[in-house]
């Protein structure tokens, strides 16, 4: 976007159409309009809309978010931030979800907001905006993918102090956990051909351990908490006076298990009909979620026994010492359940690695990178995978790893500043779609019309569908 040969894009309207039969090597519309976007078809289409939708909930994970972030919260709010703090924020990720399903749906690239920002900023602000908006979006990622990492290196060394309660948790224990999670993950990512199927089966492993882990606990627990302790208690033990600031702070963990909603939307090259399929993976990722962390939530405060002891558990997994509770002190019981946890953390971070490998990748391809031209390449069969923009992304995760063994404090102060970047990447497009007054010259299938205030729309989609396609060219960095 910044070289003399720099192409520009024409609004839809005025763009010139070009039948798609003059390239027979297109065999399919999706190929076909992504060629007339400017991009080379590289990634084969083996996701569907059942795999797209395993790789946005298996990131996202709210029930599992609960679990990673229950300190924050029993700190800042306490059972009210599940309760009540999770349909607030369920709320408002049911208007970034839809907003970023309707950009997805009319603009379908892998790329996914730096791409949206190429088509909607002015041209004097284009680069620099599409810029930031791709650097954020990828920081984001990284900084969510090194979250995961470290949920699952700290559980497996908190299952081995359990065992052992004669070990006490030291930072390098943490941190060698992490890299080593980080490593062994990293090759689920190393080929396409089981790829969806391995998403999938995280799908699956998550709402079985959430059914599993939910009922489990409310059996076995020797008493139940009473609804006043579960959706009337607060508690403040953030340091801060006053509460609505504690609160807010609390809302950081909820938040987390419904981030990372822009994970489908890089899947938009290896998913048919993406400007559907999109969208439905988005929106039922934000429902899924809301309702396993929410019925979740419910099960762990009812049955938890002993507040102080969950927050002060010297395994440093407080979600460990609550199943220890509830299961009467049962240590394999415990340890069983927490495993189920780790599982569905790894399924978690192996759909981490494809988000962010996708997202330097597709930034790579419009050279937003240095080393592009490595970053850009997909390898061949038996890969067929970004693996250079892979390998990267993993090493950059296993940077930022020295960071919480130099200091835990600034290492979480990261994780903060990750859903930060994420939102920023939301927010640039969206807003830049708010000051064009939503008008949106060829709309996707889905849109949000009135309900969006998106004057302008016709929804005139299904005439792109006849072999015909604009071609409005690319721009790169």
């Amino acid at each position: 976007m910044a070289s003399g040969s720099e192409k520009t894009i024409p609004p839809p309207k005025e763009a010139v159409t070009t039948v798609v039969d003059e390239d027979p090597n297109l065999s399919n519309f999706d190929d076909a309009r992504l060629s007339g976007l400017g991009y080379k078809p590289e990634l084969q289409r083996k996701f569907s809309l059942l795999s797209c939708l395993a790789v946005g909930f298996s990131i996202s994970n709210s029930w599992f978010a609960v679990s990673a972030a229950l300190s924050t919260g029993i700190g800042n709010g306490g059972a009210s931030i599940y309760m009540y703090g999770a349909i607030l924020v369920a709320l408002v990720h049911v208007c970034v979800g839809a907003s970023l399903g309707e950009l997805a749906s009319a603009y379908p690239n892998a790329g996914g907001q730096y791409y949206w920002v190429i088509r909607l900023a002015p041209k004097g602000c284009k680069a620099f905006l599409s810029y930031l908006t791709g650097v954020t979006a990828w920081a984001g990622a990284m900084i969510t993918g090194a979250s995961v990492t470290l949920v699952i290196g700290q559980g497996v060394v908190g299952i081995i102090i359990l065992c052992r309660p004669e070990i006490v948790y030291k930072q390098w224990m943490g941190f060698v956990g992490y890299q080593l999670t980080n490593i062994l993950v990293f090759f689920f990512n190393c080929s396409n051909r089981f790829l969806p199927g391995l998403n999938k089966a995280s799908l699956y492993i998550s709402l079985t351990s959430f059914l599993t882990i939910t009922l489990a606990v409310l059996i076995a627990s020797p008493k139940k908490a009473s609804v006043d302790d579960v959706f009337r208690s607060y508690t403040n033990n953030s340091g801060w006076d006053n509460d609505v600031i504690a609160w807010l702070l609390g809302l950081l963990g909820v938040n987390w298990g419904f981030s990372c909603l822009d994970s489908c939307v890089h899947m938009a090259e290896e998913i048919p009909r993406p400007e559907k399929n999109i969208p439905k993976a988005i929106m039922g990722t934000v429902a899924i979620g809301f309702i396993t962390s929410w019925i979740y939530s419910i099960a762990i405060f009812f049955s938890m026994q002993d507040i102080n002891s969950v927050t002060a558990t010297p395994t440093m997994v407080p979600i460990l010492e609550l199943f220890r509770q509830a299961l009467r002190g049962n240590i394999p019981g415990a340890v069983f359940l927490e495993v189920l946890v780790i599982l569905t953390a790894i399924g978690c971070l192996m759909s981490i690695h494809t988000w962010q490998s996708r997202l330097m990748w597709s930034f790579a391809r419009d050279k937003g990178f240095p080393f592009s031209s490595h970053l850009a390449i997909v390898a061949g069969a038996p890969y067929s995978v970004p693996l250079w923009s892979h390998l990267l992304s993993c090493f950059w995760i296993a940077v930022l790893g020295v960071l919480y063994w130099v200091s835990t404090t600034a290492f979480n102060s990261l994780l903060t500043g990750g859903i930060l970047m994420q939102y920023i990447s939301y927010m640039i497009p969206v807003s830049l779609l708010l000051i064009r007054g939503r008008r949106i010259s060829i709309p996707g299938p889905f849109y949000m019309g009135k309900w969006g205030l998106c004057f302008g729309c016709d929804g005139n989609y299904p005439q792109l569908r006849d072999r015909i396609l604009v071609r409005p060219g690319k721009e790169s960095f």
